[in-house]
């Protein structure tokens, strides 16, 4: 486990995609199997179930082309992170009504609850950022996608 806080220490370049389109359920089938892969996901089954309950409670779409869908679970030993850039944008039910072209999908153990807050938090401040959401949506290269997230911490 490590200590920081911050997303780009939990994801990998393997669960960075650069998709032309999709939909919203299609994405987050993607990235939970991306994510289910992981070795510290013990369980993923029950990580694509909370994943999909936390999503029928409320939209992750949190604004500005970003949706972040999270959840916690016990079959999940540590925070793992996937990411997706989706080109032509999707419908996501997001708060601003707008296509969705960022995903963030974040799964965690049940017992990280300060961390977790801390950890979306700290994405959500850094998605408000104009210039990364726009480095980021002028970026077709899934290896160009990591990069830009990891430099711009």
């Amino acid at each position: 486990m490590t200590d920081s806080l911050e997303v780009c220490s939990y994801l990998s370049p393997k669960r960075v995609l650069s998709l032309e389109a999709g939909k919203k359920q299609e994405v987050l089938d993607l990235l939970a199997e991306l994510i289910a892969e992981d070795p510290l996901v013990n369980d993923p089954i029950e990580m694509k179930k909370a994943i999909i309950a936390r999503e029928k409670v409320m939209s992750t779409g949190i604004g500005n082309y970003v949706a972040i869908p999270h959840a916690r679970c016990a079959g999940v030993e540590d925070f793992v992170v996937a990411f997706a850039r989706i080109e032509a944008g999707m419908e996501f039910d997001a708060v601003d009504n707008k296509p969705v072209h960022l995903v963030f999908m974040i799964v965690a153990n049940e017992h990280q609850d300060k961390k977790y807050i801390k950890l979306l938090s700290r994405l959500m401040l850094r998605m408000r950022k104009e210039q990364l959401i726009e480095r980021l949506m002028q970026t077709n290269n899934a290896e160009d996608l990591y990069r830009i997230l990891v430099e711009s911490k």
